[in-house]
């Protein structure tokens, strides 16, 4: 009878474990997915814009440094573009999320004015970088900045009662004629940005 007993006993306390340790092994799991979506949140604030979802500016510099490496390799020049939205600070006197659509719409305007190999930053609240990821010769700059331009001739598709346009003013910067490193790049870029203003 006491053998019986401590065989149901025995049973008893390994269903109980069994049981204890699917709970915690089902807690475990859970705690790793949030842990894994809070560091894919982290990484992606850490290198890329909240509104647009583009590269944001240390993303950004990882990719021309990678750029000024091939072209090293290669002994080629390239060139980024600096695009400064000058009236993104009026549109955002009107509402915060009023400006956050229209560099949604600035956003997918130089998306569709460009190659998919070609990389667009966005760096800070008004300005966006395009790196374009193919050595071209210097009479295609032209072109290039001229489908920029264009692409922001039409006023933006906002839901508002304000009458907005783009104002643009564009900068750019050859490696390695005028800068060398990506951040000296974007300066020089930006610069001619604002002096264009």
């Amino acid at each position: 009878m006491q053998e019986c007993e401590l065989y149901q006993y025995s049973v008893l306390l390994l269903v109980v474990l069994l049981v204890l340790s699917l709970f915690f092994n089902f807690k475990q799991r859970k705690n790793i997915k949030k842990r894994q979506k809070d560091d894919n949140i982290l990484i992606k604030n850490a290198y890329y814009h909240p509104v647009t979802s583009l590269p944001n500016k240390e993303n950004l510099k990882i990719v021309i440094s990678e750029q000024i490496e091939r072209a090293i390799r290669h002994d080629k020049v390239f060139l980024i573009l600096l695009i400064k939205i000058k009236n993104y600070y009026e549109v955002k006197l009107h509402s915060n999320v009023l400006a956050n659509e229209f560099l949604i719409e600035a956003s997918n305007r130089l998306l569709q004015s460009t190659r998919d190999e070609d990389i667009i930053g966005h760096i800070s609240d008004d300005a966006f970088v395009i790196v374009f990821n193919e050595y071209l010769e210097e009479e295609n700059y032209n072109i290039l900045l001229k489908r920029v331009e264009e692409s922001f001739t039409k006023p933006p598709e906002l839901n508002t009662k304000y009458n907005i346009d783009f104002k643009i003013s564009i900068g750019t910067c050859k490696y390695p004629n005028e800068a060398n490193d990506a951040d000296l790049l974007i300066e020089k870029a930006r610069n001619k940005a604002i002096e264009r203003a």
